[in-house]
């Protein structure tokens, strides 16, 4: 508790916030990492923000994937919440993470959950590369916080009804899975890359997502083993079960 408080009052100085409800919870707490710019936050922020995450996520069950079967597999619940080589995050084309407080985004989550170490690091990617992220392409932060060693963020392209639409969603999973590769990783872990707000329809999006995934353990992979698409509903969770049964 004492680090949580000292966390938020740090963070409404940084974002000068006076007129916050004084209320010392995780949910005030991951707001304000939310709206945070990490420009020369203090060494002592870092361990304390570290802290409250680790308590945090100590208070959840760890899903390790190496006890996945090997190949693809399908899971459906919190993507923060497993342990693996790599997670896969479906960024916007800023790349550095969602702003909205609170939001229920997968780019909210991971940025929430792995600490503002991951927004540092892609400011510093972003700027060395001085242009906005082009769908289809991967960069690697570590996890930090997160029980995953490293996330691979990603734009997916928004739905217009394109065939370039598919050509970059399939990129998203292949340079994923390259980089995994290059990387002698074991395992990755992809959320349901543009099916949220971009508008892409789930029953193609799915479709396009195992075709790319047997296409690279097929004719490409030497050292993934485990890829695993995480779901949140029931009902994506059905799509792609029919898809992994047409496809695989």
């Amino acid at each position: 508790m004492e680090d949580l408080k000292w966390c938020i009052n740090y963070l409404k100085k940084i974002n000068n916030i006076n007129d916050l409800v004084n209320v010392y919870d995780f949910n005030n707490f991951r707001a304000l990492l939310n709206i945070t710019m990490p420009i020369n936050l203090s060494t002592e922020f870092y361990k304390r923000q570290d802290n409250v995450l680790q308590n945090e996520l100590a208070k959840r069950k760890i899903i390790d994937v190496s006890t996945f079967d090997k190949g693809i597999s399908l899971y459906k619940g919190d993507i923060t919440s497993l342990k693996a080589d790599a997670i896969v995050n479906a960024c916007n084309s800023q790349m550095l993470g969602c702003f909205v407080p609170n939001h229920k985004c997968i780019d909210n989550a991971i940025h929430t959950f792995g600490g503002l170490e991951v927004r540092k690091d892609m400011m510093d990617i972003m700027a060395k590369q001085g242009h906005e992220e082009e769908n289809g392409k991967c960069k690697v932060t570590k996890g930090y916080n997160l029980k995953s060693k490293y996330i691979f963020h990603t734009v997916g392209p928004i739905y217009e009804g394109l065939k370039q639409d598919e050509i970059d969603l399939t990129n998203c999973y292949l340079s994923c899975l390259k980089k995994a590769d290059e990387m002698e990783l074991n395992s990755i872990v992809f959320c349901s890359l543009s099916t949220g707000i971009y508008g892409y329809p789930i029953n193609k999006a799915c479709r396009i997502a195992i075709r790319a995934a047997i296409k690279y353990l097929n004719e490409e992979n030497k050292n993934i083993k485990r890829i695993i698409f995480d779901v949140f509903s029931e009902d994506d969770y059905y799509e792609y079960s029919r898809a992994i049964k047409e496809i695989n």
